[in-house]
């Protein structure tokens, strides 16, 4: 597990949690939030726990909070000291 390349507002971390839920509840497991970078926006995703050892290079940590940051090689240079928020019903980079 690496270091985060962002941090995750406390906003952004209470509505993974909410968006979690429903997914957590049919995959019948835990799940790693990924979080996606496409078309210039920011979406959520997930792996479920029992996919770790597959993804373990691409976990990333918070100060404990564990998430895959899902971006090409060559969009990650930007997401270096940013914030994923959630703010106006939209997770963001600030």
């Amino acid at each position: 597990m690496s270091k985060s390349s962002i941090k995750i507002s406390a906003a952004a971390r209470a509505r993974l949690v909410i968006d979690m839920q429903p997914w957590r509840a049919k995959a019948g497991v835990e799940l790693i939030p990924a979080i996606v970078w496409e078309k210039s926006e920011v979406s959520i995703g997930a792996f479920k726990e029992t996919e770790r050892h597959e993804i373990l290079e691409r976990i990333r940590s918070d100060n404990g909070y564990e998430y895959v940051l899902c971006t090409a090689d060559e969009d990650a240079e930007g997401f270096v000291g940013k914030t994923l928020d959630y703010q106006d019903g939209k997770y963001v980079l600030v």
